[in-house]
């Protein structure tokens, strides 16, 4: 055998390398001086029993491996279904969403076009209110400066005015007449006594009151009480003509 190196080889191959230590340590003497060594080649090898262990071991943790990869990919699967789920009612809701937008749109256009019209109506409404409550002032005059009494009759006394602008009888001014008042709170009187409220003067004719109007401005009746006849403005028509004027504002 020992011309025939393959088979050393071979055992070499198939035992560790402690194992080969120990047959070619057969036979060495515990002299030191001893130099031969002999192999003792009737020795069998036995095969590694942990390299079998190991082999046993490999498949169980390729087992593990794989059920633990099966388990991760089921995760990802419930969670990829919870998620689909999720993704569904999102949808849903999209689309519930969406048609209460379109209705809402539809709504508010409907409504928008109500306003439109309020806002039409209005504007026509405030335009023929103004206009009716001009044109009933053109029946009235606004008396200024007239210093106000304790229990006068106040119609009377414009009356008794009136007879001084024009040469009208008194029945004649009593039927043409239809009202005096005073406008405002009664004041403190000795702020009433600087500052009288005005007065307005409610004609049923308006030829009557044209010629009062016109005659007030030469009147000495006007001159020696310090009063002045003037037109009946609306508050919309006083604030125009205050800004005409250059006024700040004007109430």
């Amino acid at each position: 055998m020992s011309d025939h190196d393959y088979n050393r080889l071979a055992l070499q191959e198939a035992c560790d390398e402690d194992i080969i230590g120990e047959i070619e340590l057969v036979g060495v003497t515990s002299d030191p001086s001893c130099k031969e060594q002999k192999v003792n080649w009737d020795h069998r090898p036995i095969k590694n029993k942990s390299k079998k262990k190991m082999k046993l071991q490999e498949p169980e943790c390729k087992e593990d491996t794989a059920n633990a990869i099966l388990r991760a990919i089921g995760e990802l699967n419930t969670k990829m279904d919870n998620q689909t789920v999720i993704l569904k009612s999102i949808e849903q809701r999209i689309e519930a969403n969406t048609v209460a937008i379109e209705v809402n749109k539809s709504a508010i256009s409907e409504l928008q076009a109500s306003v439109n019209l309020l806002k039409r109506e209005n504007t026509a409404l405030r335009i023929s209110c103004e206009d009716h409550a001009r044109n009933k002032r053109r029946w009235n005059l606004r008396v200024t400066g007239l210093p106000e009494k304790d229990d006068e009759n106040l119609r009377e006394s414009m009356i008794g005015i009136l007879t001084r602008i024009i040469p009208v009888s008194v029945d004649r001014l009593r039927d043409t007449v239809d009202s005096v008042h005073t406008l405002g709170k009664k004041a403190d009187a000795a702020l009433a006594n600087k500052r009288p409220r005005a007065v307005i003067i409610q004609f049923g004719m308006r030829t009557m009151r044209d010629e009062v109007w016109r005659k007030s401005k030469d009147a000495n009746v006007c001159k020696e009480m310090h009063i002045s006849f003037k037109e009946d403005f609306s508050k919309e028509d006083r604030i125009a003509w205050a800004k005409l004027n250059g006024f700040v504002s004007l109430k």
